[in-house]
């Protein structure tokens, strides 16, 4: 049995081959397509073309429009491009791509952002940052538990859910890079609050800053921070307004772009895009449909569920912020008209809390430790929902399950069919 330190490793040597088999084989396009287009355009457009309108990337490779999938649309009035997804995936891609400069101009490659290196610079950074946030969990998971919990319990989470999916086949999206940073927020989180240095507090506002500039919805997870301990927010109110400030200068970038281009400081393009519909919203199809229901395509969450009601140290921190983002995001989720997030495997709107999910996984397996026959039946259940998991992820690389509008007689049909 490894520990959970050498799970960190074999996980990393296991996505590494699936990134490069995905793509040796022809699994998928490019690392850059769809909703991962438009997080990376900044970088070209900036790096390469000097144009923070945007411009000049449509102008180079499309006819002076962007392609209809990158939802990057022009805001009426200003006729200036408004991409939806903010800066901060650009941001943390930003290491790589330039590497990606180096080497393509090493190797005469067309130097338009979009080439081979470009394309898996992207596509590395977010595997990376896959990495990155279980890394921040196991350490997160380390302080409280011993490590047979931890292992357990990043197994789970890994396997037993779309992370690993997110990690490799579609990591130029934005899901890994958020999982990370929630992951690094409970993190920090924790050691701020058991010593609040400034090294903790000047982490602690880059990873707020960070979430908002990822995914803007993603703000609602910093109400971790007061909640974590209530009773210390007042005497620690002048700290937690220095990081609030510090932040706030940090994301000031995103809101200069959204001015330029709008004339207003705080924009969303969603409204010409979808609709919402808060008094109808599809709670069930969203949470256990068979479309893209949460639980139904990672059901090693319910593992989570039943955590939850356990007064675990750790939990006890984490339980009402964890309720109220969770409430939060699958109501405004189920309100969207594109409540499924397009194609994608299982649903990738609760991707990016993962971690919190996995705080509730580990205090579940804590509970069962002195527990024989509630640790095999749980460990039994946890087992099988990730070979499941595992199983209709590669399914889904070959094209055997549907992207999108799965039927429960399309699912039955191919249950476990591979060809």
């Amino acid at each position: 049995m490894p520990t959970s330190k050498q799970f960190l490793w074999l996980v990393a040597l296991a996505a590494l081959t699936a990134y490069v088999a995905i793509y040796a084989r022809s699994l998928a396009s490019a690392p850059i397509r769809s909703d991962g287009y438009s997080y990376y355009v900044y970088l070209p457009a900036w790096f390469i073309h000097h144009d923070p309108t945007l411009q000049a990337v449509p102008d180079d490779c499309c006819g002076g429009s962007f392609p209809a999938f990158t939802s990057i649309v022009r805001w009426p009035g200003t006729k200036q491009w408004v991409d939806p997804h903010p800066i901060g995936v650009a941001i943390l891609t930003l290491p790589l791509f330039a590497l990606a400069q180096l080497l393509t101009w090493w190797t005469n490659l067309p130097p338009d952002g979009f080439s081979l290196y470009y394309q898996h610079a992207a596509g590395l950074s977010g595997l990376a940052a896959f990495l990155l946030g279980l890394w921040f969990l196991r350490r997160l998971l380390a302080r409280w538990f011993r490590d047979g919990v931890v292992l357990a319990t990043l197994a789970t989470i890994t396997l037993g859910t779309n992370l690993f999916h997110y990690g490799t086949f579609d990591s130029a999206f934005s899901h890994a890079f958020s999982f990370a940073l929630i992951a690094a927020l409970l993190d920090v989180t924790d050691r701020w609050w058991r010593e609040p240095d400034w090294i903790a507090s000047l982490q602690l506002a880059v990873v707020a800053a960070l979430l908002f500039l990822v995914r803007h919805p993603n703000i609602v997870y910093l109400i971790a921070v007061p909640l974590w301990n209530p009773s210390g927010v007042w005497a620690r109110r002048t700290t937690l307004l220095r990081i609030a400030a510090v932040s706030a200068l940090c994301v000031s970038p995103q809101l200069l772009i959204y001015y330029r281009a709008t004339g207003h400081w705080f924009v969303s393009v969603y409204g010409q895009l979808g609709r919402f519909d808060f008094r109808s919203p599809r709670l069930a199809a969203v949470l256990f449909g068979t479309q893209k229901g949460l639980f139904f395509w990672s059901p090693a969450l319910l593992l989570a569920v039943a955590g939850f009601f356990i007064s675990d140290p750790l939990a006890l921190r984490v339980r009402t912020a964890a309720l109220l983002c969770f409430a939060f995001t699958a109501y405004v989720i189920a309100s969207w008209s594109d409540w499924q997030f397009g194609g994608s495997f299982g649903h990738r709107g609760f991707t990016d809390s993962l971690a919190i999910a996995a705080v509730f996984i580990a205090g579940l397996f804590h509970w069962t430790a002195p527990r024989p026959r509630a640790r095999l039946a749980v460990g039994a259940a946890a087992a099988a929902a990730c070979v499941l998991t595992c199983a209709q992820m590669v399914q889904y690389w070959t094209g055997v399950l549907p992207i999108a509008d799965t039927t429960w007689t399309q699912y039955r049909e191919l249950f476990l069919r591979f060809r």
